[in-house]
């Protein structure tokens, strides 16, 4: 008989195997195998039990732990544990050689069981059986048993007194002073304090340079006190509601258990720089953004790791796709940001949802098991408990680089917010919280009674905090707006400004021998790559257009941009679905060798010292990546950090994304972003989906210079905007309406000549023809149909006639430009605002409103497909035919043929 020791993966494949086919195992197994379901222990065999004892509990102990602080929830009994229980007792001081704790021991039976239970059925316990890699689970299971074995150091006891001391201090001011206010009060999840300032000191400890922290409202602003030292001052002044934005319209401010936070902590001497991100309501959107910056902060400070620590609530946890797809960016290459710390401040109940309402998985951390990720269950009133969980999940991120979760049970001392009745819902819990003695009580006098001189001294700290508020709080009529503390580091030279400042001309123009120096070198495919004809005839074209001057497309302009971006020590970073190769094949920014699949990247043979190109093939992800990427945006100033939609309605699935941060950052935190996003738009007959960038969304959310969304129609005004992004004193999102068809119509070209120079983008491109002085009829467009109009103007010989005006940025709009061209019209007809879109859609409604505030003294008439509740149609046929009646409109109502 061997002896059940060494490796317990083996014994749980084992086991896995057992129960698929019985007979696939050695028969002596089976007889082990039988007490996990349902049959009798093994007697006589001490080595054995004590290895079914072992994997037991680590597979299935958690299931018994004592982590309800309430004792609302029963706890459950196993039937498999009791009767190992039972035999391991009946055997008693048996001597049994087993794996524990990294170790091959031999002792009692009785002592392995009191050391199991101890660890997985107590306080705290830990799940992690799914995780596949055996190595790394064998290493977790042995670390978890020894933190838990060990003795806990008195320093750790104390300090996490005090941190329950200060949270309670805190929140009794602020209730005291502010009864009626929402705080989301810690009380009763004190315990994320703990484990946040134990985290933050293993960080220092290890050496971390910084940890970027993604939040939550529960605890936030007593947080923002204890923990990341937010003068206190200031902090009271915001929950008093002091309007500390001086009143501008730009800057509209936002709750205070919104806001972000910067601060540089120091832990026995160890500098952490902490970054806490500003959140919207919209709370799970902050954990994306919280990892792509620190992603960008990891990739661009290669000496120090930045780490980040992610908090939720358990129905959002469970609840939220979101966590799904940023799990499953976790292991990404790039994506990861070496494993981030999730601690889930678990409510027990959702608003006044309970967990059997909402969620079917056991725990509202299940979401985690498809990535591998381990989970330390713990009780949120064990200050013991929660000082280990933090070593144990900061050793596992810190050996394996993977994200770990920390499941926080506690409870809601008041409703979702300090307003709310939860009686009304769930009397039956709150009757035990009502008489659930408070952990800060708890401990106080749990510490007296081991050490007075420590509870004496926690007692201090927490008067001279006190003290501390009440003179804040005298001053908080001085704070001033300039003291609000910059969540973001670096940008003080990026002008803030408003639409009159984004429309002055940036100049972007490249001289041109340098270009065709910049292409030779990006269009050599290394002679060790053997790639698809069709991909080297792609290089080949390209590298001609260049060297000849001359019809350059979209996808060059783009490449052109990205390598004099690349030469100057800028960083390009793009992600996106299929964006590496693009969807419609135009990019092909990485080649792959037919034999060896080896490939190569001949765009970062541009880079400068310093500089990086980043191509990555994002997963089936809009609403993660999206956020993902603007995080990663706020970092530096000088990166261009670009996310492609496959097509543009995929923004759809981002939309929170877009309005809680892309759009309203600014202001509401003033925070700066240049992150570009790639809406591909255009209707061609193929549909209603994958047509529309719903262009008119965006305008809606346009405000006082907040982003810019462009339509540019000829490649090398697409390359003069991306080169803006970097070269413009300020940073705003760019919305890009990018093309589909004209990535390959013939007329949508451009010379070299228009990309060298003094050259810049033009928001606002005329038509030549109306230099004549002759024009009777005027037409405003944007995007591909200005080239249907152009063909049929020319086919019916009105070239002299109608001049076709191109809006290549729709916000903001260059009013001037455009009220200068209508000036020159010498007849009496409207001005023309031809679309392809339906009339509900589009920039219609945007550009009417827009000149008519301004006061352009001209009737505007408007072309477009009727008003439908879908973008676009299915039939090709019919969509010929509706482009051609509404090019044929636009022309006769500008030249006064039609009545309307």
């Amino acid at each position: 008989m061997l002896p059940l020791v060494g490796d317990n993966s083996y014994y749980l494949e084992l086991y896995s195997r057992y129960r698929r086919d019985r007979n696939s195992v050695p028969a002596d197994w089976c007889v082990y195998f039988e007490t996990l379901d349902g049959g009798e222990a093994p007697t006589g065999r001490p080595d054995a039990l004590a290895g079914m004892l072992v994997d037991a509990f680590r597979r299935s102990g958690h299931l018994e732990a004592d982590l309800d602080p309430l004792g609302f929830f029963p706890r459950r009994r196993l039937a498999s544990l009791a009767r190992l229980r039972e035999s391991a007792r009946e055997q008693g001081a048996a001597e049994a050689r087993y794996d524990y704790a990294g170790q091959r021991l031999t002792g009692g039976l009785d002592a392995l069981l009191q050391s199991l239970e101890a660890a997985y059925t107590g306080p705290c316990t830990l799940q992690a059986t799914h995780i596949d890699d055996e190595d790394a689970r064998d290493w977790l299971f042995a670390e978890y048993e020894q933190t838990m074995a060990a003795p806990l150091d008195a320093a750790a006891l104390e300090r996490a007194c005090e941190a329950v001391a200060l949270v309670d201090e805190f929140e009794k001011f602020v209730m005291t002073k502010h009864p009626t206010k929402k705080r989301f009060g810690a009380e009763g999840s004190e315990g994320s304090v703990v484990l946040l300032r134990e985290l933050l000191r293993h960080a220092a400890g290890a050496g971390c340079a910084e940890a970027v922290m993604g939040g939550m409202h529960r605890g936030r602003l007593a947080t923002l006190a204890t923990v990341l030292g937010k003068p206190p001052a200031m902090l009271l002044a915001e929950i008093a509601g002091h309007d500390l934005t001086d009143g501008r319209p730009d800057y509209t401010g936002d709750v205070p258990y919104h806001l972000g936070h910067a601060a540089e902590l120091s832990f026995d001497g160890a500098a952490l720089k902490v970054a806490l991100a500003p959140h919207p309501s919209h709370l799970g959107v902050v954990a994306p953004v919280a990892a792509g910056l620190t992603r960008a902060r990891r990739r661009d400070k290669a000496a120090a790791d930045a780490v980040c620590i992610l908090l939720h609530t358990d129905a959002a946890f469970s609840g939220q796709g979101l966590i799904a797809e940023l799990m499953q960016l976790s292991g990404l290459d790039g994506y990861g940001v070496g494993g981030s710390i999730h601690i889930v401040v678990n409510n027990q109940i959702g608003f006044t949802t309970m967990p059997s309402e909402g969620r079917t998985a056991t725990y509202c951390t299940d979401i985690g098991k498809m990535v591998g990720a381990p989970v330390l269950h713990v009780n949120g009133d064990d200050p013991t408990a929660l000082v280990r969980a933090a070593a144990v999940a900061f050793a596992w991120r810190r050996a394996f680089g993977r994200d770990v979760i920390i499941d926080l049970v506690c409870y809601r001392r008041n409703g979702h917010n300090e307003l709310d009745e939860p009686r009304f819902t769930q009397p039956a819990m709150w009757q035990r919280i009502d008489i659930h003695r408070p952990l800060g009580a708890a401990l106080a006098e749990s510490l007296a009674a081991q050490d007075e001189a420590a509870a004496q001294r926690v007692g201090e700290t927490a008067a001279s905090f006190r003290h501390a508020l009440a003179d804040a709080f005298a001053g908080i009529g001085n704070a001033r707006p300039n003291m609000v503390n910059r969540f973001q580091q670096g940008w003080e030279e990026r002008v803030c400004t408003g639409e009159a400042g984004l429309l002055n001309p940036v100049r972007t123009g490249m001289p041109a021998d340098r270009l065709r120096a910049l292409a030779r070198a990006t269009t050599a495919i290394p002679a060790d790559i053997a790639p698809h004809p069709k991909v080297r005839q792609f290089y080949e074209a390209r590298a001609e257009a260049i060297g000849k001057g001359e019809a350059i497309n979209f996808a060059t302009a783009e490449a052109l941009a990205f390598a004099t971006l690349l030469a100057e020590g800028r960083s390009v970073r793009l992600s996106g679905q299929d964006c590496v190769r693009g969807t419609f094949t135009q990019r092909h920014l990485r080649v792959h060798d037919l034999a060896s699949e080896r490939s190569a990247m001949p765009l970062a043979e541009a880079a400068s010292a310093g500089a990086r190109i980043e191509a990555i093939n994002s997963p089936l992800s809009e609403y993660g990546v999206l956020a993902f990427e603007y995080g990663h945006s706020l970092d530096n100033p000088d990166d261009l950090v670009i996310w492609e939609a496959q097509f543009g309605d995929f923004l759809n699935g981002a939309q929170i994304a877009v309005d809680q941060f892309i759009v309203s950052a600014e202001a509401k935190w003033q925070i700066m972003s240049g992150l570009v996003a790639l809406l591909p738009h255009g209707l061609e007959g193929q549909g209603p989906d994958h047509s529309s960038a719903r262009i008119e969304r965006l305008l809606q959310l346009c405000a006082n210079g907040n982003i810019v969304v462009a339509n540019p129609s000829t490649p090398a005004n697409y390359f003069h905007l991306l080169r803006r992004q970097l070269h413009a004193p300020w940073r705003k999102p760019l919305f890009v309406i990018a093309p589909k068809s004209l990535l390959r119509a013939r007329a949508g070209i451009s010379a070299l000549a228009d990309f060298a120079g003094d050259t810049h983008f033009l928001p606002f491109i005329a038509d030549p023809a109306a230099r004549s002085g002759k024009s009777r009829g005027v037409i405003l467009c944007s995007g591909k149909i200005y080239y249907d109009l152009v063909q049929a103007r020319n086919e019916e010989g009105l070239a002299e006639d109608v001049a076709i005006h191109r809006v290549e940025q729709l916000y903001p709009l260059d009013i001037a430009a455009i009220s200068r061209e209508i000036s020159t019209l010498q007849g009496n007809g409207p001005v023309v605002w031809c679309q392809e879109e339906p009339l509900n859609q589009g920039a219609w409604a945007f550009v009417r409103d827009a000149l008519g505030a301004a006061g352009v003294p001209a009737r505007i008439e408007a072309v477009g497909r009727p008003a439908t509740p879908v973008p676009a149609g299915g039939s090709i046929d019919r969509h010929t035919a509706e482009q051609n009646e509404l090019v044929r409109r636009a022309l006769a109502l500008a030249m006064e043929e039609l009545a309307t």
